[in-house]
């Protein structure tokens, strides 16, 4: 019932072929060179060569690219339909790229594609961000993430105009292994339940020693074990407005842990150091102790004060000076944050690994290790476990970076995942990716979580299963979202918290999941020998034992080794 009915849906819609007519574009040889080669419907994509440490741009450097002849209007619906295998190695990824074909170069799609040595059917929707005349805009697909062969064949795009939704023509609107009944889920479940929960035991016994039955035990948690957290802006935090107490207030009710967006970056720091010191003070007088420092150094020349790039061509100043800053800010905040991210985003910004040489970054480390012993040193970039899983360059580069690091005895002691995610990635597929990273035995931590989507429904059910893929995996340690009122947030759609304060349908799901499904509170009566027990998840709690009309109340930490309780009330 289910295809006949989408194939009269499809039916509904005028449809246009959009004739997309591929042809190379890219170098043949030298230290970046592809080929593709095309039998019939079925494309041949070779990425034959590709240099060291490749900047990103060397991705789109080799593609095979169709510039469309027909029309299309803002908002129209697009699909594109095609099978794809991996020939070499065992896992591949091309990126379907629909772009304007002039400055600024707009995207409409731009995900990767990963494939393997099995061959499948895809099909993609997608909204055309803008109105383009016949000949404006390009389809490619782009082929320089690694060395790889790929086949791409029965290559379509059609335009459904701007009524239909993916629903309407036969594309899943949500992402594989969204079901309720989804195999993974059930899996996930139980890894929560044996690496987040523990027991806890409450023995009741009179001042003699003997045990109390059917005392009344009442468990109530108080605090998270795991961090589940939020970017914070400081002056935000620290404002007198009415918006600043209802930021403060969100932001205690909601979160155990926080991270200042953009206050102890590199140029803010400069621009106004008491300001983050003030904030770390007021969440840490609010109950707020666990918080991260982001970040000691971000080696694009974009994202660094213009007085150090005067330092380009002098090396050792060079060098110095990032030391000195290192040393300045871990010295000035020492004792006060929990992790710091050393190093941001190594893949895309190398500027000063350039010059200083990679193992700089190992000194890096070391440095902030001199300058706060008690922090927790983590190495942080995106497209880890965004951008469908796809983008094998910087994963690949990621781990490698990381080996690197570890090889020289650096002293990273977690991994962020930033988590900035556009599109969904299949449950199944981040629990593979975390699989690899976990090989290093380091905490993770998804340090930057948003999903910019205008579809409130995809984006809640998404965050709901991305919540349960990381709590479930045992090397997880944190969820930090970044940012989550409308007001103060980079990408407005994300937010948790619209402009007004109303709550949107990722925020319920927050709730749901961290204060409701992964909470504790039982009440409970001890047995013939005293004992009350409970499985609980790991964090801080308030356990009270009543026995007539006396009661006593304590409090405990229940770890993964799980708490014993004696009480006598």
């Amino acid at each position: 019932m289910r295809s006949l009915f989408l194939l009269s849906a499809i039916a509904a819609f005028a449809q246009t072929d959009l004739r997309p007519v591929f042809v190379y574009s890219g170098p043949t040889s030298g230290e970046t060179a592809g080929r593709a080669e095309r039998d019939g419907d079925t494309w041949r994509l070779t990425t034959i060569s590709i240099p060291p440490n490749a900047p990103a741009s060397t991705e789109w450097a080799m593609r095979i690219r169709a510039r469309i002849p027909v029309p299309a209007q803002r908002n129209d619906l697009v699909v594109a339909a095609f099978n794809i295998r991996c020939l070499a190695p065992e896992e591949c990824s091309t990126r379907l790229n629909v772009e304007q074909a002039v400055s600024p170069f707009t995207k409409s799609y731009a995900q990767p594609v990963l494939s393997t040595a099995q061959s499948r059917a895809v099909k993609i929707a997608f909204r055309m961000a803008e109105t383009y005349q016949g000949n404006d805009y390009f389809v490619d697909f782009w082929m320089g993430q690694q060395v790889q062969t790929v086949e791409v064949s029965n290559i379509t795009l059609t335009n459904y105009g701007t009524e239909a939704t993916p629903a309407d023509v036969g594309v899943d609107p949500f992402y594989e292994g969204a079901d309720d009944d989804a195999e993974w889920r059930k899996a996930a479940m139980e890894r929560i339940d044996k690496f987040r929960k523990a027991d806890l035991t409450v023995n009741v016994s009179d001042e003699n020693g003997k045990p109390i039955e059917d005392a009344a035990v009442e468990v109530r948690m108080k605090r998270h074990a795991f961090g589940w957290g939020t970017a914070v802006a400081a002056d935000q935090l620290l404002g007198t407005s009415a918006d600043s107490q209802r930021y403060r207030e969100a932001v205690m009710a909601n979160f155990n842990m926080v991270v200042f967006e953009n206050d102890l970056k590199w140029p803010q720091w400069e621009q106004n150091r008491q300001r983050p010191l003030d904030g770390i003070r007021w969440l840490k007088q609010n109950g707020i102790s666990r918080i991260r420092g982001h970040n000691l150094v971000w080696p694009g020349w974009q994202y660094l004060p213009a007085s150090v790039r005067a330092l380009e061509n002098n090396t050792e100043a060079l060098r110095a000076r990032v030391r000195d800053h290192i040393l300045e800010v871990t010295r000035a905040t020492a004792g006060e944050l929990e992790d710091w991210d050393v190093l941001n985003e190594p893949y895309t910004n190398r500027d000063l690994q350039r010059i200083l040489g990679d193992e700089e970054m190992s000194a890096w480390f070391r440095l902030a290790q001199r300058g706060d012993p008690a922090a927790k040193l983590y190495i942080n970039d995106y497209n880890i476990l965004s951008a469908g899983g796809g983008n094998l360059a910087h994963r690949n580069h990621y781990y490698q970076a990381i080996s690197y690091l570890d090889s020289l005895g650096t002293p990273v002691d977690g991994i962020g995942m930033q988590g900035h995610f556009s599109g969904p990635t299949p449950p199944e597929q981040m629990l593979r990716i975390l699989d690899r990273f976990a090989v290093f035995n380091k905490p993770i931590e998804i340090t930057e979580f948003d999903f910019d989507t205008a579809d409130e429904a995809l984006q809640a059910r998404f965050t709901r299963d991305l919540l349960i893929t990381f709590f479930s995996h045992p090397s997880a340690n944190a969820f930090l979202m970044w940012g989550f009122w409308e007001g103060r947030h980079w990408r407005p759609r994300c937010a948790m918290f619209r402009r007004d304060w109303s709550t949107k349908p990722n925020f319920d799901v927050w709730r749901e999941m961290v204060y409701k499904q992964w909470w504790t509170n039982a009440d409970l009566k001890s047995d013939k020998n005293g004992a009350a027990i409970v499985r609980g998840f790991h964090g801080e709690y308030e356990v009270t034992a009543r026995a007539g009309d006396r009661s006593k109340t304590v409090t405990a930490k229940l770890g993964s080794d799980g708490v014993i309780i004696d009480i006598t009330p």
